[in-house]
């Protein structure tokens, strides 16, 4: 960095991009003009530039007026940086327009018959009739997943999902040798080992070659048995949340049911569903807790082993461990205490109760990391001994995330030109195709029409999710229970962890694939419980008579939108 040829800075130690240098150049300026110059360099991504001078009386700072010229090439204006690209695969896939232009009719159609439908069923139940509804649900969405598995998920290719050969690569290790791989021997060997040791057991039982039909059926197992589990997790979750209440339990249910990105994670070789599935199974197990009048120790040590299992299966768990067992203890020092003494007594027993059973059950691996490499968390970007890794952009500006809506027009591969884009397209819909950076390789096993149609069909869903997650803030004030106020509370905050520890990943990883809502795929619960508070906060406030055409409608819609979800996985 230099002012009117005077060098001011030659290498400033900068360990990231966001580092900020300040310099002295009051005694380098003169009246008139003056001239600044700065040489940037950057191996391992976009060359920028942020560069301002500031004074009592004035301001200069770049923008598009400034010069810039690169070995070899004249002077040009300088531009913004810009981290909202459009990805020129997205185009090769269908688009919104065409794919609504293409089945417009059909989806009128099913409009009418799930409003009509509304109309005749409206006159002819009652609540008291629905009290089976919760089982039926719960029945036919197993099903359905067992249907799509057979036909589908069975059939997938093994080398087919997000980052495979890195999870290939640490199963045959595993098989191979018998013993952990080394964090720097791959792209994921630095994952905690519970999902692999599974995986690879069942193949042993069954002693089949990956390339088998065989094989594609077993080493998918695990993911797909963990995805139904958040199922059936969010099911007695939901009994429990919502004391029974027939109809907004169905809706929990059949949300965490044909929630897209529940279903097509479970369908690749991946460490993600079984995370969430020890995550929602630890979290029921809290949900007992906070319903019953007095926690057990065996919900004490169900909670801390179902963490425990989690964090050894992946180490994003973690930042569930504290929220889960903390609620728990807030539960018990509200309601279980006799005295106050007493009360926080107990309360902090459960707590640290709970956090020894987590450690004992999956700490030893934090534990073996610490004493071999030095850190305790250990992933890619901090790998002992190896060059860091970068992709494309490097960084990331307001722009990333304040924008939103190209995944409502080229869904596929939106994330790369918003984070909410990125969070949108994964979580309604299959959105970065399995993980393939070309969409020609993409699996066959998808109807992608109606895939692309979903993330349509998920705008009301995910007013509902917003309008029920406000609900359920409320109800963590207002609500005359106080087990209700602390489960509300439960939701509320699960969620929020776990998008905010998704958006300081982004900040950590500024790359384009970053965002994937499938990395929190543990917030079906929560969300599952959001969408049904939303979905029935809404329904409620059309049952009036003014409102009941409108009422009417909406059946309609949440009727399309189920049909549009299943046909993506199943048409």
């Amino acid at each position: 960095l230099s002012l009117n040829g005077a060098t001011l800075l030659w290498d400033p130690p900068l360990d990231s991009w966001r580092d900020v240098v300040e310099v002295d150049v009051s005694d380098k300026l003169h009246a008139g003009t003056n001239q600044v110059r700065a040489r940037v360099r950057n191996a391992s991504g976009p060359s920028l530039l942020q560069l301002a001078i500031r004074g009592d009386a004035f301001e200069v700072e770049t923008d598009r007026t400034w010069e810039v010229t690169s070995p070899g090439a004249i002077a040009t204006k300088a531009g913004f940086a810009d981290d909202t690209q459009l990805f020129h695969e997205s185009f090769l896939m269908p688009n919104t327009q065409d794919v609504v232009a293409r089945n417009g009719l059909v989806l009128g159609a099913l409009f009418l018959f799930f409003a009509g439908l509304s109309r005749l069923l409206s006159r002819r139940t009652d609540h008291s009739s629905m009290r089976h509804l919760p089982a039926l649900v719960v029945s036919v969405v197993t099903i359905y997943w067992l249907v799509v598995f057979a036909t589908k998920i069975s059939k997938l290719p093994v080398l087919m999902g997000f980052d495979i050969p890195a999870h290939l690569a640490y199963l045959d290790h595993l098989l191979e040798f018998h013993t952990l791989p080394d964090p720097t021997q791959g792209w994921s060997s630095y994952h905690p080992p519970l999902f692999y040791l599974l995986t690879s057991a069942f193949v042993t039982m069954g002693d089949v070659a990956r390339d088998s039909a065989a094989g594609q059926v077993v080493y998918r197992l695990v993911s797909f048995m963990s995805g139904l589990t958040i199922v059936w997790s969010t099911h007695y979750f939901a009994l429990r949340f919502f004391r029974g209440d027939p109809i907004k339990t169905s809706l929990a249910t059949a949300f965490a049911g044909l929630l897209p990105m529940n279903l097509y994670v479970s369908a690749y070789v991946s460490n993600e569903s079984l995370l969430a599935a020890l995550l929602s199974l630890a979290m029921f197990f809290a949900c007992t807790s906070i319903f019953r009048t007095r926690t057990t120790p065996l919900q004490i040590v169900s909670i801390g082993a179902a963490l425990g299992l989690a964090i050894a299966t992946k180490f994003s768990g973690l930042a569930l461990v504290p929220v889960v067992a903390g609620i728990v203890a807030v539960k018990i020092w509200a309601l279980e205490g006799e005295g106050e003494s007493l009360a926080v007594q107990r309360g902090l027993s459960a707590f640290f109760g709970m956090m020894t059973m987590v450690a004992l059950v999956g700490g030893w691996f934090y534990l073996r990391n610490y004493f071999e490499y030095g850190e305790w968390v250990i992933w890619n970007v901090n790998l002992p001994g190896t060059t860091s890794w970068w992709e494309s952009p490097g960084f990331h500006t307001w722009s990333y995330y304040l924008s939103f809506g190209e995944s409502l027009r080229h869904p596929f591969y939106s994330g790369f030109h918003s984070f909410w884009d990125g969070i949108y397209s994964t979580l309604w819909g299959d959105g970065l195709l399995a993980g393939m950076i070309r969409s020609g390789t993409r699996h066959p096993y998808w109807n992608y029409d109606y895939v692309t149609l979903g993330y349509l069909a998920a705008l009301p869903i995910t007013i509902a999710i917003l309008i029920g997650v406000g609900s359920l803030f409320a109800g963590a004030f207002r609500d005359d229970s106080l087990n209700m106020r602390i489960a509300s509370s439960f939701v509320v905050v699960v969620i929020f962890i776990l998008f905010f520890s998704l958006l300081i990943v982004t900040f950590r990883v500024p790359y384009y694939a970053q965002a994937k809502a499938f990395y929190i795929l543990g917030v079906t619960v929560p969300l599952s419980i959001a969408a049904a508070t939303g979905i029935a906060f809404v329904d409620e406030k059309l049952r009036s008579r003014a409102g009941n055409l409108f009422r009417t409608a909406f059946h309609g819609l949440l009727g399309t939108v189920l049909v549009v979800f299943v046909s993506s996985f199943l048409g």
